[in-house]
């Protein structure tokens, strides 16, 4: 069916009014499942919850609401919620978000599982990655359904919402979900920025591990709570020698504050405790955080403490709380989505040995081996060994898509402004459809606060970005696509 303009003036005015109608409760329905800490936690697993109690009670709680709003929601493996809507003999387009969200971390001043409106914000875990967009997309599809209703167009495809629950650490879900069931080859993902994101870098995700144990002063250091989040606090505890002791302590105490963070220098009869507070961030974005794990061995090699550990050594002198990769070569950089980004995500350390996980996202025109063989030699000269735990490819969809310029139009009808593709750094569901793209919520100028402190999405933004979603499930429920 063509979408006219007086036909997407009507169906607008329709979707309007009904996220007006539905606009309190959708506001209830994100703050309860923010309230819900579904942080995967292999501890508390069991076979209905592969990922943790608290994740399981985020699925079935995002299910309730979709049936709650008349979509028949189905738990698929435990792992992935679906509810689908439209006609069986059309395309499918999937809706593809995520209930479960990384840590809180340190820095808080909102309660981060508490729904917290303040100064127009919602405050919490998962405001804006992803449970505020994930029931979003619930409210969107109802105002779709309800618009064609009202209009009486019948829909010649579906929208299929997905809801993934690992997609911050393995994307098990998804994985599982593959072994049983066919995605759609198109869609979108409400994970990330608009207007439009049609291209993703690959993510790299590698662990070095100490080759042999090594012996001096550092007994233990530690940070991070995960490779893809920013350490926002890391520590270390030495044991000097009494000789050396109070030349060190004079050293450590030279850097109490240095480039924003915080370096805190503790001590006893026999142990000295470096402690450092940083900024945490989204890994994608790690210019927007300050690194603690790699100020932390700056500190420490400044002191000395790092002589004979020429793992952390190194790290602390070509990387230090650098994210662009040069100091290891790997500073690559194209056109199409700018430059590689490396975060020191996780560092354990314990008697001589230990390991330090890391987060590269390269360009789209870049490859893992293309990166493993500038790293390399880097690796081997600091006796270290490396394991790759994650590897996702690069994502790239042509900008000139029927799609993309669909989701445009309903971006720009909202907006007013001008649409135009661009390229992040994070990893969203879009990659596993080669047609699909990354599609809001975050608007262009406003700050990125994903797996930060104080996380939160501007109200206005969530409001408007329902609506858009809205507009554009309606037209390509109505198979509306321009071309």
């Amino acid at each position: 069916m063509l979408v006219t303009p007086s036909l997407e003036r009507l169906l607008r005015e329709i979707i309007d009014r009904f996220l007006q109608d539905h606009e309190s409760d959708m506001m209830m329905a994100i703050a309860g499942v923010i309230a819900i800490p579904s942080v995967k936690d292999p501890s508390n697993a069991r076979p209905h919850a592969p990922f943790g109690n608290n994740v399981e009670r985020a699925l079935r709680y995002t299910l309730g609401i979709v049936n709650w709003m008349g979509f028949p929601g189905e738990n698929v493996e435990h792992v992935v919620g679906r509810a689908r809507y439209g006609s069986r003999t059309g395309t499918d387009y999937a809706v593809l978000t995520h209930l479960d969200v990384v840590p809180a971390g340190l820095g808080w001043t909102m309660p981060p599982f508490a729904a917290t409106i303040q100064d127009g914000r919602l405050y919490g875990r998962g405001a804006v990655d992803d449970k505020g967009p994930a029931i979003a997309t619930i409210y969107a599809l109802a105002a779709a359904r309800a618009a064609l209703e009202a209009s009486s167009i019948e829909p010649k495809n579906a929208i299929v919402l997905l809801f993934g629950t690992d997609e911050e650490s393995d994307w098990m879900d998804m994985k599982t979900y593959l072994r049983h069931h066919q995605l759609p080859t198109s869609g979108f993902s409400p994970d990330g920025d608009f207007p439009i994101v049609n291209s993703e870098k690959g993510i790299l995700a590698l662990r070095l591990s100490s080759s042999q144990k090594t012996e001096g002063i550092l007994r233990s250091a530690r940070g991070g709570v995960r490779s893809n989040m920013v350490s926002a606090h890391a520590e270390a505890v030495i044991v000097p020698p009494p000789e050396h002791r109070d030349a060190i302590i004079r050293a450590l105490n030279g850097c109490d504050e240095a480039d924003g963070f915080m370096v805190r220098t503790t001590y006893d009869m026999d142990h000295i405790l470096v402690s450092v507070e940083g900024k945490s961030a989204h890994a994608s974005t790690p210019s927007k955080g300050r690194n603690a794990i790699g100020k932390l061995l700056i500190v420490l090699d400044a002191a000395g403490i790092l002589d004979g550990v020429p793992m952390l050594q190194s790290i602390a002198r070509s990387v230090g709380t650098d994210w662009t990769g040069q100091g290891l070569g790997v500073d690559l950089h194209d056109l199409v989505s700018g430059s590689l980004t490396l975060n020191l995500g996780v560092l354990n350390w314990e008697n001589g040995t230990g390991t330090l996980d890391i987060d590269l996202r390269y360009p789209v025109t870049s490859t893992r081996e293309t990166v493993m063989s500038i790293l390399e030699p880097s690796i081997t000269a600091m006796n270290a060994a490396v394991t790759i735990f994650d590897d996702i490819p690069p994502h790239y969809v042509e900008c000139s898509s029927p799609l993309i310029a669909t989701l445009g139009r309903a971006y720009q009808e909202h907006t007013y402004q001008k649409p135009r593709c661009i390229s992040i750094g994070g990893g969203t569901y879009a990659r596993l459809i080669p047609g699909a793209v990354s599609f809001g919520p975050e608007f262009p100028g406003h700050p990125a606060t994903e797996h930060s402190p104080d996380e939160y999405i501007e109200l206005d933004d969530l409001l408007v970005a329902t609506r858009i979603y809205a507009s554009a499930m309606a037209t390509l429920l109505a198979d509306g696509l321009i071309s």
